[in-house]
């Protein structure tokens, strides 16, 4: 199927060239199409999958679409636009230094057979340019989903070479940094509550050893190195996406904690927004504690979650949690997976 973009129709019908979104995987490339529209703006095509073992696994039977996928397919439309309008090459490191998105309106169904067609109009702005090379940019996201907008994302980030990036992790380290696929499979503590924290199967926990230390839900970093999505190849250091993911399971487990000692109504609580700033990476071979503390109370809850590795905050991030009464409709029936 088509969509109309100016004078160019955007395509939904297959996947683009893996490289073009840093995926090794063909079936986990989402983005079909992209066309320039002008004075900095893109518009890019993404078919949503109508089952996946990541971005459908919610417990719950109403679940609504999964704000992570829509980060992702955002993430692969912006690394898109880079490669393919901006100029960056294929070669080069993309760090991300800040990431968000807020989801618009009511909950929206995750998508069943045939109602997965995702467009993004992508702007970039603030783009600093060393020459002819391009050093970062901001990229601002909208989202829509059959002509409705679904969420807005926007992510600064830089573009090193790679042997820029190579030198940087060197001098930001007293060792060689591992790769994902060196390192053991999981930390080996007991793994959350894939009930609080909005996860049906085990492999998609990432936080283990939950505990509550003053006020806060504390918790050790396990994402596993061989998840289909977090390690679609071996990388140095825990991505971006894992970090987000962590931070949502950490914000429902607090939120399911302090209901529960109120008495109140547990679930199913879901995420509305995530923001996350990275101030250094999160390395693989150093235990990371995961902490989140709930700031406002209420049907919409802002939660504050923290990354500390080696005696130093690694990422901060701010998660909103909407109360169970706004729960969306089921969603469609699909079978299969991913």
């Amino acid at each position: 199927m088509t969509q109309v973009h100016g004078e160019r129709r955007l395509r939904f019908d297959g996947p683009l060239e893996r490289s073009l979104v840093h995926r090794h995987a063909a079936d986990e490339v989402f983005v079909t199409d992209h066309v320039a529209l002008g004075d900095g703006r893109f518009a890019v095509a993404a078919r949503l999958p109508s089952a996946h073992r990541y971005f459908n696994d919610d417990p719950s039977p109403s679940a609504s679409i999964d704000p992570m996928l829509l980060l992702e397919c955002s993430r692969q439309a912006g690394t898109l636009v880079a490669h393919r309008h901006l100029g960056v090459p294929t070669d080069t490191a993309f760090l991300i230094a800040e990431w968000s998105i807020a989801l618009d309106g009511e909950p929206v169904p995750r998508p069943g057979q045939g109602t997965g067609e995702l467009t993004m109009v992508i702007e970039a702005k603030d783009l600093k340019q060393r020459g002819e090379s391009l050093l970062g940019a901001t990229l601002v996201s909208e989202l829509y989903l059959s002509g409705r907008r679904v969420a807005t994302s926007t992510v600064i980030t830089g573009y090193p070479s790679r042997a820029g990036y190579e030198s940087f992790r060197t001098r930001s380290r007293s060792s060689a940094a591992p790769l994902s696929d060196a390192m053991p499979p999981r930390l080996g503590g007991t793994p959350a509550d894939g009930r609080q924290v909005g996860r049906a199967l085990g492999e998609n926990v990432v936080l283990s050893a939950v505990r509550r230390v003053g006020g806060r839900t504390v918790a050790d970093l396990d994402v596993p190195v061989a998840h289909l999505v977090f390690y679609d190849h071996p990388l140095d250091h825990v991505p971006a996406t894992a970090l987000l993911e962590a931070a949502r399971q950490a914000a429902l487990s607090a939120v399911a904690s302090e209901t529960e000692d109120a008495g109140e109504a547990t679930g199913p609580w879901r995420v509305s927004a995530l923001s996350a700033r990275f101030g250094r990476f999160v390395e693989l071979d150093s235990p990371t504690e995961v902490s989140a503390r709930v700031e406002q109370a209420g049907s919409s809850r802002s939660v504050a979650v923290l990354f500390e590795q080696d005696g130093a905050t690694a990422c901060d991030c701010e998660v909103t949690v909407l109360a169970p009464s706004a729960a969306p409709a089921p969603a469609a029936t699909a079978s299969g997976g991913r």
